[in-house]
């Protein structure tokens, strides 16, 4: 056999290999957001953070260079019309904006007023959800743990949606979710605790922005709406990001927090819970905090932005205070 006879098979199954490589990566340019919707859906771990870490910057790119129109055409044909309008992509949360902001305005009206809520029994205890980001991660097992040490009348479910926000609802929309966990759990409060990942421009507005804010707040009154699913006698109990350790974190978690209490006025049943002021230093970051028994607890993680373990019975305890403002628990 000569010698070009043994190279061929070699040299075509580089090619092979060299297509197939490519392929793939067209593949995920061309559905980059369903492999971070993957990803965000993993249990946490370097599995997790590494698929993450490689498809958000390839999803960003993907949605720049408009590599997923076929994704998002494939998905209007199949009847999906949540996700894309004839303009392009756009989720629920998105489309909203047209729907919030009528050509001609409405006659003036009252706004529904929330009934008052159920006072939970032992036999039919309050059903609390804890659910957002990474940051109800922590915040929501704490709260379940005082509820079972000081033997209340609730019970809490967390369901943290690791990587998410409301800034890019293509990537995960939590007007979406909203409703999906609703009619899953049927809770008589949601505490909404996010912030983390919501670094980003809004409807071509920049992050921290006046046009920003008001169109965070719009975000913020839709997925309440969605919590509450037209029950009058539910709450959303929305917490604030702690303050971070970094300027640029500290305008944006400032931005949301103004961003939730604009909302307030707009949505009966929805509570704006300030977690960020009684876990500083006189509104200042601090790795520590001073428990009740005068002890000094590390209480945030090494990212400036996470409360550790440990610390995250402070925010806990704060969130079950404002609860025992407007339910009977003790």
């Amino acid at each position: 056999m000569s010698q070009e006879q043994e190279q061929e098979p070699v040299t075509t199954a580089r090619q092979t290999g060299r297509v197939i490589r490519i392929a793939l990566l067209t593949a995920l340019l061309l559905n980059s957001a369903g492999v971070v919707r993957a990803g965000l859906g993993m249990a946490p771990g370097p599995t997790r953070d590494l698929l993450l870490d490689l498809a958000r910057p390839l999803n960003s790119t993907a949605h720049l260079l408009d590599l997923d129109r076929p994704r998002t055409s494939l998905d209007a044909m199949l009847g999906h019309p949540d996700r894309i309008t004839g303009d392009g992509t756009r989720t629920r949360l998105e489309q909203d904006a047209a729907k919030q902001q009528p050509a001609a305005a409405p006659a003036p009206r009252l706004a529904p007023v929330a009934a008052a809520v159920r006072h939970p029994t032992p036999g039919d205890p309050l059903r609390i959800l804890v659910t957002g980001d990474s940051l109800s991660d922590f915040d929501g097992r704490q709260l379940a743990r005082l509820v079972a040490a000081q033997h209340l009348p609730a019970k809490v479910r967390v369901e943290a949606r690791n990587g998410t926000g409301l800034t890019q609802p293509n990537v995960f929309d939590w007007s979406d979710e909203a409703l999906a966990e609703a009619a899953d759990y049927a809770p008589d409060v949601v505490v909404m605790v996010l912030g983390a990942n919501d670094g980003w421009p809004l409807a071509g507005a920049a992050a921290g922005s006046p046009r920003w804010v008001a169109e965070y707040s719009r975000r913020v009154a839709v997925v309440t709406r969605d919590f509450l699913a037209g029950d009058q006698r539910r709450r959303v109990y929305w917490a604030s990001p702690p303050v971070p350790r970094s300027a640029p974190w500290i305008h944006i978690f400032d931005r949301i927090d103004a961003a939730v209490r604009e909302a307030v006025p707009s949505v009966p049943g929805l509570r704006f819970v300030d977690v960020a002021g009684p876990t500083s230093e006189a509104g200042h970051y601090t790795d520590y905090l001073t428990d009740a028994d005068g002890r000094r607890v590390l209480a945030r993680q090494h990212d400036g932005i996470h409360f550790s373990w440990p610390g995250s019975v402070f925010p806990a305890r704060i969130i079950l205070a404002a609860l025992g403002r407007e339910y009977t628990l003790g």
